[in-house]
Order: C-alpha cells, then sequence, then structure tokens
C-alpha cells in the first residue's frame, strides 16, 4: 500500500521517470547509452557485439580516397600535399626508399668491383713488368728474376720477396722455370748487395777478356738458382722513407699517403765455369730484369730495374738494380676519406645542436632537427612508421648521443683497412679534435641538464 501511495505522487514519478535518470546521469554514461541505443535492432534489443565489430573493422579496412590538390599546380605547397597525400597511401614512397636502398647497395659494390679489377690489373702489369720498368731490356731466352712478394711489415719496415730464376719464351712474353729439362739447367750462384767488377786473373783455359767477378772473392752466394724449378731464395727488404721533408708521405704517420722506397741489387756468377777455371765467385751471368708475382695485403708494391751490364763503359759494372716502391692502394685512400668525412660531419651535427641548445637556449633546436629535418626520408616508412619515428625522435637525448659518438668514433678508426698505431696524422686531423669538440659538448650538455634540474627543484620548493 505503501509502494502504491509512492508511485501514485506525481512528481516522485516524474524524478524516477527512465527520461529524467538518463539526463540527470553523469556524460560518460549518456554516451555510453547513445551508443549502445545506435546499435540496437528495431525489437529494442541491442544488436549482437560480432556484427558491430565487423562492420567497424571493415570500416577501418575501407582505403580513403585522395584529397584533390588545391594549390596552384608545381608550386612549393602544391608539392607539399602530393608528397602527404602520397604518404598516406603508402605506395610509392615504399617503392621510391627500396630503390634508393638497392642504387645505394649497387653503387657500393660497383665501386667494390671497380677497386677489385684495378687490382687484378695491377698485379698482371707487375708480372710483365709494364708497372715501372726502368732502364733494362727483355730479349727472347734473356734471363729474368721473378720475385714473388711475400710480406710487407710497415711496423719492422721490411718487405719479405721469394726470388726464383727464369727465362722468356719465344712468345716474349710467356716465363719458362730453369731447371725443367737439361738444356736449361744450370748452377747460378746469387750474390746479394754486390759490385761486379772486370775480372783481372787469368786462366789456361778461358779467355778472360770482357769477363766480370764479383768484388768480394770471398763473398758467399746467398742461394744457388737453376737446378730445380723450385729453388727460390726468401730475402728482407728495409724500406725507407720515398719523399724527404714532407709529412703527407712520411711512412707510418702520414696514413693513408705515405710512400716507401727500398732497394736490392743482384749479382749472378756461373759456378760451374768458375770451379773449371779455379777463380772463385768469376763469370758474371747478366740478369736482364726483374718481375713482381702476387700482392700484399693493403699495399702496391711496384719494382723499377736497371741492368748496368747494358751500360757502355767497364766501370758499370754487371749488376741488377731493383728500386722498390710501396703505397696504399686506392680502396684504403677510399676507405680513409670516407672515415674522415663521416667523423666530421657527426662532429658538425652535435656541436651545432649544442651551441643551439645551450648557449642560445632554444631547445626545441632538438625538435626542430631530428623531427623537421630527418623525417623527410623517414616519411618514406608510411604513416605509422612516421608518427612512431616522430615520438622516438621527440624523446631523443642529445646527451646520449654525444656519449655514444664519443666512443664510436675511435671505434671507426680501429676499423680501416691496414690502419697504423694511434697518432698518425688522420687522427690529428680527424680523430683527435673531433674527440675534444664531442667531449666539451657531451660536458657543456650535462651541465646544463643539473642547472636545469635545480632550478625545477628550487621552483617547487
Amino acid at each position: 500500500m505503501q509502494t502504491d501511495r509512492l508511485f501514485s505522487n506525481p512528481h516522485i514519478t516524474e524524478v524516477l521517470s527512465p527520461n529524467s535518470l538518463v539526463h540527470d546521469a553523469p556524460k560518460d554514461y549518456q554516451l555510453e547509452l547513445n551508443n549502445y541505443s545506435h546499435a540496437s535492432t528495431p525489437n529494442g534489443l541491442p544488436a549482437p557485439y560480432s556484427q558491430d565489430h565487423k562492420g567497424e573493422k571493415k570500416k577501418k579496412r575501407t582505403k580513403s580516397v585522395p584529397r584533390p590538390n588545391p594549390h596552384r599546380k608545381f608550386s612549393k605547397e602544391w608539392f607539399n600535399h602530393a608528397y602527404e597525400t602520397a604518404v598516406e597511401v603508402g605506395k610509392w614512397p615504399r617503392v621510391a626508399y627500396v630503390l634508393l636502398g638497392l642504387v645505394l647497395i649497387g653503387v657500393w659494390i660497383g665501386v667494390m668491383l671497380t677497386f677489385a679489377n684495378e687490382e687484378v690489373k695491377f698485379e698482371r702489369n707487375n708480372l710483365e713488368g709494364i708497372s715501372a720498368r726502368g732502364a733494362s731490356r727483355r730479349d727472347v731466352g734473356a734471363t729474368l728474376i721473378k720475385g714473388t712478394l711475400r710480406q710487407f711489415d710497415p711496423d719492422r719496415r721490411s718487405l719479405t720477396v721469394m726470388w726464383s730464376l727464369a727465362y722468356l719464351a719465344i712468345d716474349n712474353k710467356t716465363l719458362l722455370d730453369y731447371g725443367t729439362s737439361k738444356l736449361d739447367t744450370f748452377h747460378l750462384n746469387l750474390y746479394r748487395d754486390v759490385k761486379a767488377v772486370p775480372e783481372d786473373r787469368n786462366s789456361t783455359i778461358w779467355n778472360m777478356e770482357g769477363e766480370y767477378r764479383v768484388d768480394n772473392i770471398t763473398e758467399i752466394p746467398i742461394a744457388v738458382l737453376g737446378a730445380h724449378p723450385w729453388d727460390s731464395v726468401t730475402t728482407s727488404i728495409d724500406f725507407t722513407q720515398a719523399v724527404a721533408e714532407n709529412a703527407w708521405e712520411q711512412p707510418l704517420f702520414g696514413y693513408p699517403f705515405d710512400t716507401w722506397a727500398g732497394q736490392i741489387v743482384f749479382a749472378m756468377t756461373d759456378r760451374d765455369s768458375a770451379q773449371e777455371t779455379g777463380l772463385n765467385n768469376s763469370f758474371i751471368v747478366s740478369i736482364t730484369d726483374a718481375v713482381l708475382a702476387d700482392s700484399t695485403f693493403n699495399w702496391r708494391i711496384t719494382a723499377s730495374t736497371n741492368d748496368t751490364c747494358s751500360l757502355p763503359g767497364a766501370d758499370a759494372g754487371c749488376e741488377l738494380h731493383i728500386d722498390f716502391s710501396g703505397k696504399r692502394p686506392a680502396l684504403v685512400i677510399f676507405a680513409a676519406m670516407v672515415a674522415l668525412i663521416v667523423n666530421w660531419l657527426i662532429t658538425a651535427a652535435i656541436f651545432l645542436v649544442t651551441g643551439e641548445a645551450v648557449i642560445m637556449r632554444r631547445v626545441h633546436i632538438l625538435k626542430i632537427l631530428f623531427v623537421q629535418m630527418i623525417p623527410p626520408l623517414a616519411c618514406l616508412l608510411g604513416r605509422y612508421l612516421r608518427n612512431v619515428s616522430h615520438n622516438f625522435l621527440q624523446e631523443t637525448d642529445i646527451l646520449g648521443v654525444c656519449l655514444t659518438a664519443l666512443f664510436a668514433l675511435p671505434s671507426v678508426r680501429s676499423i680501416l683497412p691496414g690502419a697504423p698505431a694511434f697518432g698518425c696524422i688522420i687522427d690529428l686531423i680527424g680523430i683527435i679534435p673531433n674527440i675534444i669538440l664531442i667531449s666539451l659538448c657531451t660536458t657543456a650538455i650535462a651541465v646544463s641538464k643539473l642547472r636545469m634540474r635545480r632550478s625545477r627543484v628550487g621552483k617547487a620548493d
């Protein structure tokens, strides 16, 4: 009875009506109720959740229609609008950055293949004696000494070469080894760094006119060659600075432009004839030329020869003078220059950002630099990745970038091909000043952050 009496009151009935309850409810509840009633069926019952969810998925899957370009054609605004529209669609920007990556990879492979082909051509010219031939003659049947490059040690400043004898075939190009048959088997004594002088001793068997001998008749030969194809001898040749008073070409210090020079002198005698006549170290045999085979890693070694036997005058002697020259290949110079340029670009970027943020107090320069300059490339990844990159770069801490660069520069220097110990001229130009500048920038940013934190704490108190 009391309940009927309560609902019979018109004021209470109006307060408890559904419409008044909905209007007096919070806004969140009203929005939720509207969404719920919007998804209801004509019978008043709510539509199944799966049907409404599928409808939302279909809406999301529909591609947005490109917006018409309202700007003047080929203007700056027109290009910007076209670029933003292309990024929203996400097809051609992806094709563009994939093609850009493929082009960069192709260019790099082409550069490496060019360097490799150049190295092969250089080795072939060395073997044929074309790269650096001096005053020497090469005729059919002439005796040559062939050097196989073993190792060049820049720390010890020495070149290791294995020498063997050969002679020119009928085509004047092919090298044939001594000792392969009875016709080309000899016993030849090889001497190093000696002088050949006219023979002043007489023999009852041979006419010694026009013959030469080693200046020191007690000199011991370094090897006996010509009896077998595998006869060889290994020598170590000292290298020194090629160009005096030039810091850029000084050994090791002038990396990667350092040039080296070395020299060796060979003389060869016929051991059988000397033993037959009893004249030790006599009967000099002419060595007309020298060729180099193989190569040394990260080095280019060339040789120029001078056969004094072909020179007029008895005082000219009869030895083969070989002058060596060593320098870095183009690949090493290219890698060193690329590393130097990259180091200075990174240093300049960090220095400018630090100056604008700390000295000019333009903290927003970080956002302008990383978000507005870099994302024209990052936007090629699409709209989603662009937003991710924006959020990531906005949270990038310049202090972390400075610390990373501080430890990255020495690492880049350590992977340079054939790099000597620390302290060469490239370190004075592209490593040490960069590390000093980045260290100063790191210190300035760290101090600025501490001052900003102290001021915030003071304001909070």
